[in-house]
C-alpha cells in the first residue's frame, strides 16, 4: 500500500503539476522547498514548504493498517506584486483537485481532506497561504507484519 513520505512527495508532485493562471513568465510556476533548504521568504514567488503537522497514527483498532498523518502546506507569495490576492485564490482553485484526486494515483491512499488555514503576513513583502492536508491511507504491508 504506502506510507506518509510517499503521500508526502505526491502532494508536491501534484502541486509542481499544477499550471497558475496569472503567470508573469514562463518560470512564474510551483516550486517546492524542502524545508532548511533556502530562506523561502527569500525566495521566488509560489514557492512552497510542506511539513509534517503530526505523527502519523493508527486510526483503526480492529484494521492495523488504516492510519493518518496530517501535513501543513505554506504557499510564499511576493506580497508587494499587484494582484496577490487574485493570484493566491486561483492558485487554490488549480490545486485543490489535484490534491483531493490523489487517491486515484496513489495506492492506498483513502482520503484527502484539505482546510484552508488562512493567510499570514510574515514580513512588509511576503504574504503566506497556509493548508492543512489530512491523509487517511492503508500502511503498505511490509510494515505492518515487520
Amino acid at each position: 500500500m504506502t506510507r506518509a513520505t510517499t503521500i508526502r512527495a505526491a502532494i508536491a508532485a501534484a502541486i509542481v503539476g499544477t499550471t497558475p493562471d496569472n503567470r508573469a513568465t514562463a518560470s512564474d510556476v510551483f516550486r517546492h522547498m524542502d524545508v532548511g533548504s533556502v530562506d523561502v521568504e527569500n525566495a521566488p514567488d509560489r514557492v512552497f514548504v510542506i511539513r509534517l503537522a503530526s505523527q502519523p497514527k493508527r486510526i483503526e483498532v480492529n484494521n492495523c493498517d488504516t492510519w493518518e498523518a496530517e501535513f501543513d502546506i505554506q504557499f510564499f507569495y511576493a506580497s508587494t506584486q499587484t494582484g496577490v490576492d487574485d493570484r493566491i485564490a486561483a492558485d487554490a482553485e488549480r490545486f485543490w483537485s489535484k490534491l483531493e484526486r490523489l487517491h486515484e494515483t496513489v495506492t492506498g491512499l483513502m482520503l484527502v481532506d484539505i482546510v484552508p488555514g488562512g493567510l499570514v503576513e510574515t514580513s512588509a513583502s511576503t504574504v503566506v497561504s497556509v493548508w492543512s492536508v489530512l491523509v487517511k491511507y492503508q500502511l503498505d504491508s511490509a510494515v505492518v507484519t515487520a
